[in-house]
């Protein structure tokens, strides 16, 4: 239909149809009209007034099929589709489409995504949760779109904090059968011991303890050089890590296509020195190598004084690796607001190199988190992961169990309160843009009646105790239903709000922002609860029954898929 009512348009504006389409927007509400065009570009051409162009438009344009008439209104021309026609196009179609509404065809391009990216030997905070929720939910939305997305977790599995677990097990002994912990704690007691040292305030027991950061350095110093024992430990740490990470990332439903960390780059990084030295921009500043990028982002370091390769080395060598790899349109980093230098300057070293890489990069910040806490008396960064998800699961639980609501009793309820849980946390993250600092409240998050993902959770959970009711009954919403009787305003308003899912999915991808998805859903779901009581399907006529469990129906569709995009897990019976 947009695209008809562009070429209408541009006949009758003479004008071409990309200013055109570059104007007309959806309607925010259906009496205004399903979409409205704004005349102060024909005002330029016609030299006219905007209100004047609009009525003259809406005279002399010829409506293509679909599009019942269009109405001036100061200066826009709103177009109004028939109802009955739209409906049938728009719910019979999501109904086909099932959980794969919004679908885009195969575009034949990728898309890589960097995201979460833990420390391998540390422990795995609520500091890289939102970094995965982000990641996540926009590998899944430009999945969905038809991108080919490539989702890589980016380990912090090089660097000293390995040298300060290896100086723990030298001073006070390598644990057999050792788990995360264990290294968690043999690093804080390392680090702990260094910092003593440091300040000379090392208490008497331990005055006889190695230096701890000279033991670290030198031990870094011989892993890179790929010394076989330095190789095996390090080896020890990523097999212990990766099986504590992957358990939290299956609980949270969240899968990565690779796990290439810094050590995967490691023999790329005298390619990256070459290559820099190539282009003749290395220069030497008290003793480390490095590239001056001006005034504005400053002397980069690229090797440190010793020859120890830096963060920024290693995201050289990822960034041409990933290019020459994947060759993809875009390559997505999900990495927190405080990283936004390094970022750009990553591009700076690389456009000064001529790599193509440079241009792909896009850094997506993303703010603080203050204000989480757990039973347990943790509180932000200091919560690990897995404490959280255990308090979310017990919550939830609580808040639903104090629902006064009737509920199905063949439910499991232990599964129930995981979705919840996980769909508390996973939606109050994600139903806001970015860069925004909030502070979460589990009261907030958990309020079944608030902005939440057990609000969505709970609609669409209704819409399927609709549908299994009107099942009993022989109704059925893919045996076909009556448009006309969809054309109402309160029937209508629910299929304005579904066309407008295509476009958000769109958006949320083009701006790198799933929060305009979370809160377009939690829109549908107000507006589909505000209907349900008026719009009876039980007990209706048969074909005013069937037509509005077709459109709860559609509606409950692309919730589905609207909620799993953010990693939300649906919940169908609640």
């Amino acid at each position: 239909m947009r695209t008809e009512i562009v070429k209408a348009v541009a006949a009758a504006a003479g004008l071409p149809e990309a200013e055109i389409a570059g104007q007309l927007t959806d309607s925010r509400e259906p009496g205004h009209g399903d979409f409205a065009l704004p005349c102060f570009i024909l005002a330029r051409a016609w030299k006219q007034s905007p209100p004047a162009c609009a009525a003259k438009l809406a005279a002399e344009v010829a409506l293509p099929a679909g599009v019942a008439r269009c109405v001036a209104s100061g200066p826009y021309l709103n177009f109004f589709l028939d109802r009955a026609a739209e409906s049938l196009r728009l719910v019979g179609g999501l109904l086909a489409a099932g959980d794969g509404v919004g679908r885009g065809a195969p575009r034949g391009e990728r898309i890589v995504v960097e995201y979460s990216s833990p420390n391998i030997a540390k422990p795995f905070h609520v500091g890289h949760l939102r970094t995965t929720v982000i990641g996540h939910a926009l590998a899944r939305i430009h999945r969905h779109l038809g991108y080919e997305v490539i989702s890589i977790n980016h380990l912090g599995d090089w660097g000293t904090q390995f040298g300060f677990v290896w100086a723990g097990c030298e001073i006070w002994g390598k644990p057999a059968d050792a788990r995360i912990g264990d290294l968690v704690g043999l690093y804080q007691r390392a680090s702990g011991l260094r910092k003593d040292q440091d300040a000379g305030t090392v208490a008497p027991g331990d005055a006889d303890k190695p230096d701890v950061n000279a033991m670290a350095r030198d031990y870094f110093i011989r892993l890179e050089a790929g010394e076989p024992e330095a190789r095996a430990f390090w080896e020890w740490c990523l097999d212990i890590s990766l099986d504590y990470f992957k358990s939290m990332y299956d609980r949270m439903g969240v899968h990565f296509d690779h796990y290439t960390g810094e050590s995967f780059f490691q023999d790329r990084l005298a390619g990256v020195e070459s290559m820099i030295r190539g282009s003749g921009i290395l220069e030497e500043s008290r003793g480390a190598l490095g590239v001056d990028l001006g005034p504005r982002l400053g002397f980069v370091r690229v090797f440190a004084e010793d020859g120890r390769s830096l963060y920024i080395t290693r995201d050289i060598a990822a960034a041409e690796y990933r290019t020459e790899t994947y060759d993809p349109v875009r390559i997505l980093y999900v990495v927190g607001a405080p990283q936004q230098l390094h970022f750009q300057q990553l591009v700076g070293v690389l456009e000064r190199m001529g790599r193509p890489s440079a241009s792909r990069i896009v850094h997506i910040p993303y703010g603080h988190v203050p204000g989480i806490s757990t039973r347990g008396g943790a509180t932000d960064e200091k919560v690990l992961l897995n404490d959280l998800l255990d308090d979310a699961h017990a919550r939830a639980r609580e808040a639903y169990s104090s629902q006064v609501v009737k509920k199905p009793q063949d439910v499991d309820e232990e599964a129930l309160a995981e979705a919840v849980g996980l769909g508390a946390i996973f939606f109050d993250y994600l139903s806001r843009s970015n860069i925004k600092d909030f502070h979460f409240n589990w009261d907030d998050a958990l309020n079944f009646q608030g902005d939440t993902g057990p609000y969505i959770q709970y609609a669409l959970a209704r819409i399927n105790s609709i549908a299994a009711k009107a099942a009993a009954t022989g109704l059925d919403p893919a045996g076909g239903f009556d448009a006309s009787l969809l054309a109402g305003d309160d029937t209508y308003q629910l299929v304005f709000q579904l066309r407008r899912f295509e476009g958000i999915l769109q958006k949320a991808a083009a701006e790198y922002e799933p929060y305009l998805l979370a809160n377009y859903l939690l829109e549908l779901a107000r507006s589909f609860s505000a209907r349900y009581s008026s719009l009876r399907v039980l007990g209706e006529e048969p074909t005013v029954a069937q037509a509005r469990l077709s459109l709860f129906c559609a509606v409950g569709n692309v919730l589905r898929t609207g909620l799993g995009l953010l990693g939300v897990p649906p919940v169908e019976r609640m």
